[in-house]
């Protein structure tokens, strides 16, 4: 398998700033300058496709870079989004191919925010100035069908569990925690009992929590949001190892929990949706420092 280096990734960049391309223009008016051209099969709806990419403003703003993550894209190419869309452009593009892109700014903003969203951020505030072109740079590292694809991810997947489980291994040995894990492979560790509400399913449960890395190095809470966060246990509104734990814990208990990825947020990992940037990283264990508030019954819905 075809390892993606940081010194490829460089060079990737040098290409970018330094090569001068070939202008061309589609039957549609799609336009774009295209780097490095190959002879191999053209990118279609189906295929993954493994990628660097950058994209800027009108006024030259780095708005997302790959690289920023240590790794390239990988994705399905589900669908053409919008006419003019870099997922349009990537169909003119094969395996080892490089091109930039210029992207209406109004199209991609009323795709990310208008139709996905209903408390829309204004367009202004976005980076995506009115009446402006985006600037794509991208570079075609490898193409594969879905059988393909699936391959290699399992393999993949084998050796990143085996790393994962070695460090979870490291840290309970690191912070003396002495809780043989559940048979899914959650550590839970109660700090303090409370005498509250069980946790049953179709009760509103309000928490306090810290979303932590194997590090210690902090990624999400209720202290960054400033307020406490409720939900609805059994309604699969949180991830699967909350769901799992909580089933035991009542309000007022107070824990911390280290979860295997696969009972956060797996293969997938979370992105901020607007740069791609990863929040949580795919296949990462996570540790949560929680306190059940409060837990209540559903006020019953009434009929007129």
């Amino acid at each position: 398998m075809k390892k993606i280096t940081v010194a490829l990734l460089l060079c990737i960049v040098t290409l970018f700033s330094c090569k001068k391309g070939k202008e061309m223009k589609t039957d549609s008016g799609f336009k774009y300058i295209l780097f490095t051209e190959s002879k191999g099969p053209k990118v279609q709806i189906g295929d993954y496709v493994t990628m660097v990419m950058a994209y800027k403003n009108s006024k030259d703003s780095v708005l997302f870079d790959s690289r920023n993550n240590g790794m390239p894209i990988r994705f399905k190419l589900e669908k053409i989004p919008f006419p003019g869309s870099y997922e349009e452009g990537l169909t003119y593009l094969s395996e080892n191919d490089s091109a930039r892109f210029f992207v209406p700014a109004d199209s991609l903003y009323n795709y990310l925010y208008k139709s996905r969203s209903a408390n829309t951020i204004a367009q202004e505030n976005t980076g995506f100035t009115k009446g402006t072109l985006l600037q794509f740079d991208i570079k075609v590292l490898k193409l594969q069908t879905d059988v393909q694809a699936e391959e290699e991810m399992l393999m993949s997947i084998g050796e990143k569990e085996k790393k994962e489980r070695v460090a979870i291994m490291n840290y309970v040995d690191l912070k003396k925690i002495n809780v043989t894990p559940d048979s899914s492979g959650y550590y839970l560790l109660i700090q303090k009992s409370g005498k509250g509400n069980s946790v049953d399913s179709g009760r509103v449960v309000t928490i306090e929590y810290e979303g932590r890395f194997l590090n210690d190095s902090v990624f999400d809470g209720t202290k960054m949001s400033g307020r406490p966060y409720r939900f609805i246990s059994g309604a699969h509104q949180v991830i699967r190892g909350w769901e799992m734990a909580m089933k035991t814990l009542h309000g007022g208990d107070k824990f911390t929990l280290v979860l295997p990825s696969r009972l956060a947020y797996g293969e997938e990992g979370i992105k901020v949706a607007q740069t791609g940037n990863y929040i949580v990283p795919p296949l990462t264990p996570l540790v949560f420092d929680i306190e059940i508030l409060s837990v209540e019954d559903m006020l019953p819905v009434s009929r007129k």
